[in-house]
């Protein structure tokens, strides 16, 4: 319960962020709970509207206590696939039923009913988001164990192994949205041959497909690549000061802080 309510209650603010880090790192490493359960209830944690900066706060954590990176990221795998990633291929003779495919590819069952697919994709985008924050994210004195090289690495087996559907262009969208600022600042052009291969195949194949439901998630991944979009720090992306107004003036490259609607990643 104390772990769930420290996760609960991060905040995009510096001081907020150092406070809750500490915190999470002294009910992981010191309770009287086994760590291994500490780590899991720290993995299985449901984050409010700043995804940045838990991004941030998980970097502090499991630099010192990297089982936790481990832990986070296997759970974050197991609930949504596209994190691997890894796609599954639907055929009769693998599911008896579209229903057992659907459970096999992360849809949720509730009183023995399957989720919507918009529910599923809104959760898909959430774990996206989150998996794309925390490879982009860099803390002056810590290292994260599952940064920038894994975002890259994410990116390019996406590109070789995964066909354009619905489910994989809101993955692409999500990560690109949170991940692309860093990722073009470190890779530059190598990045940019991506972003031409989206374009050129990816959404050409979206498109081919004929689906009114992909239209408006084609458009926003063309309107990122085309508008440059990736040159432009996200929206709140720098931690604000404890002492700033709501209008407030970043002050420094690595601070982030991201704003969406409280999700569960599990």
């Amino acid at each position: 319960m104390e772990i769930a309510r420290r996760i609960r209650t991060i905040t995009g603010s510096k001081e907020n962020v150092r406070v809750k880090a500490d915190e999470l790192i002294k009910l992981i490493s010191g309770s009287t709970c086994p760590q291994s359960i500490s780590i899991a209830m720290f993995a299985e944690g449901s984050f409010n509207s700043a995804v940045y900066a838990y991004g941030r706060v998980i970097v502090h954590v499991t630099s010192k206590v990297p089982l936790a990176m481990e832990i986070l990221i296997a759970k974050l795998n197991k609930v949504c696939i596209y994190t691997v990633p890894k796609y599954i291929i639907y055929s009769e003779a693998a599911f008896q039923t579209k229903e057992a495919y659907y459970k096999a590819i992360g849809y949720a069952e509730e009183d023995g009913k399957i989720e919507s697919t918009d529910s599923y994709v809104d959760r898909l985008s959430a774990c996206m988001k989150l998996y794309g924050a925390l490879v982009q994210t860099e803390v002056d004195g810590c290292q994260n164990l599952h940064g920038i090289r894994e975002g890259w690495a994410w990116i390019a087996r996406f590109l070789n192994v995964f066909p354009a559907n619905l489910y994989t262009a809101a993955a692409l969208q999500a990560f690109l949205e949170m991940a692309g600022f860093v990722l073009h600042k470190r890779y530059k052009t190598q990045f940019r041959k991506l972003l031409d291969i989206i374009a050129r195949d990816f959404l050409t194949a979206l498109k081919d497909r004929g689906d009114a439901k992909l239209v408006k998630v084609i458009v926003s991944i063309r309107s990122y690549i085309e508008s440059n979009q990736f040159l432009n720090e996200p929206d709140g992306w720098r931690l604000r000061s404890s002492l700033e107004s709501h209008n407030f003036a970043p002050d420094s490259d690595h601070d982030q802080q991201y704003h969406y609607q409280q999700n569960r990643f599990y």
